[in-house]
């Protein structure tokens, strides 16, 4: 991600997120905060949940 100064992940789509997509968003966060900024948008309420339980909210920008 090398030179990526905005990254956005559209989970529209997204029905399920298993512990490895988890530490995706959450390695992509990491590397975001020292070049720019990560956005995670159209979260489902299922998804959101996981988010909410996991303290991800708390680390992620989710747009709603």
């Amino acid at each position: 991600m090398n030179g990526v100064k905005e990254l956005t992940f559209d989970l529209e789509n997204l029905d399920y997120i298993s512990s490895a997509g988890l530490r995706v968003l959450l390695s992509a966060q990491k590397v975001m905060n020292r070049q720019g900024e990560m956005n995670v948008v159209n979260v489902k309420p299922e998804i959101m949940e996981i988010f909410d339980i996991t303290g991800f909210v708390d680390i992620l920008r989710i747009e709603k």
